[in-house]
């Protein structure tokens, strides 16, 4: 049992490591060895735990993803009276908290789960299941007369995930003049806006 503990946390380490390196010098700059330098262990141990930096990048987006589901799964089981109002607690929660933890160095792998086609492919059944619990509000809030009956479909479950994305990286501006991305303030100001104007939608 030691022996496991032990494994345990040497993977633990290794993970802290690699997410730390990725973010600061990116994925493909950073080596195997420069890993295990970071976490002062051999490079040998490594390979006890991971056969490659892939399987590291897939285990700290894996863990991104599932700390955003859990906490929509959390709100949708919460029993608050109005899913309308759990929704936008959600989208609003999840904008500042996805652009802290993306923007915390330059390269961060979480960016990857939102910008990069190969991730997208990989973690498919990410954006599968947050469709389908966004479905699971919709209707809730049809149950509790907020929203109109046939509004709450898979369809309309996708309409907002789309009508949000701009809230989420790459925080490109295509909305105006300015040639910079959007600021954390920028989506503490407009996030809530944008998030009221779809549920405004929802409930015509």
């Amino acid at each position: 049992m030691a022996r496991r503990k032990s494994g345990v946390n040497r993977a633990e380490k290794i993970i802290e490591a690699a997410d730390e390196l990725f973010a600061r010098y990116g994925f493909e700059r950073t080596s195997l060895d420069d890993i295990a330098r970071h976490a002062n262990i051999g490079k040998g141990s490594i390979y006890l735990e991971f056969r490659t930096k892939e399987e590291m990048l897939f285990l700290i987006l894996e863990r991104y993803a599932q700390t955003m589901q859990d906490n929509l799964r959390a709100k949708l089981n919460s029993g608050a009276t109005s899913p309308l109002a759990i929704l936008r607690e959600v989208y609003i929660e999840d904008i500042v908290g996805c652009y802290d933890r993306v923007t915390r160095d330059i390269h961060t792998p979480e960016t990857l789960l939102h910008t990069s086609i190969a991730m997208k492919k990989h973690f498919a059944e990410f954006f599968l299941t947050r469709r389908s619990l966004l479905l699971q509000l919709l209707v809730k809030a049809a149950k509790a007369g907020e929203i109109k009956r046939e509004k709450a479909t898979e369809e309309m479950a996708l309409a907002l995930m789309m009508a949000t994305s701009s809230l989420f990286p790459p925080y490109l501006d295509n909305f105006s003049e300015s040639c910079t991305i959007k600021s954390r303030q920028d989506l503490i100001d407009r996030g809530p806006v944008l998030v009221d104007l779809v549920i405004a939608g929802l409930k015509s």
